[in-house]
């Protein structure tokens, strides 16, 4: 195989064990997330590559053990019930009528997953502003409803 220029063959490598993987979990993510980082960055080695494969896995893994703590399955219905789906919504419309826009076009990009390093390049402002301004929005929408009739905000 010829030699591969900067560092195609940390990409190759790690694309090779994604390609074996037979399931979606912690150390998936962190595969993905070293090839994204040698498609988006300039990396000094290998290692950095295999840095941020761990590093990523550990976030993911803690992630997890989030959802495991907070995620009440007792909430969790397996038959939907139309009411309250219709509760849901009318409570969201309440909700995005109490924001402007632009903060709850924020909002629902915190809650689609979006990193807040992600968003801070859309909207051109730090990390950690977006965080505060996001942690102020769901004070203010919990005050309005009350903690948002049980719901975690």
């Amino acid at each position: 195989m010829p030699d591969l220029p900067l560092h195609w063959g940390a990409y190759l490598r790690l694309q090779t064990k994604l390609a074996r993987k037979r399931q979606v979990d912690d150390h998936t993510w962190g595969l993905e997330a070293g090839l994204n980082r040698i498609l988006t960055a300039t990396i000094a080695s290998d290692e950095d590559a295999d840095r941020t494969v761990r590093s990523e896995g550990r976030k993911e893994r803690y992630r997890t053990h989030l959802r495991h703590v907070y995620l009440n399955t007792d909430d969790l219905v397996v038959k939907p019930i139309p009411e309250n789906a219709l509760h849901a919504r009318r409570l969201l419309l309440r909700m995005s009528a109490r924001v402007t826009a632009e903060e709850w076009a924020l909002l629902r990009a915190v809650g689609e997953g979006f990193e807040y390093k992600e968003l801070a390049v859309a909207s051109k402002a730090a990390p950690g502003a977006l965080r505060i301004r996001v942690l102020r929005l769901r004070r203010k929408l919990a005050a309005f409803e009350g903690g948002a009739a049980g719901m975690r905000l």
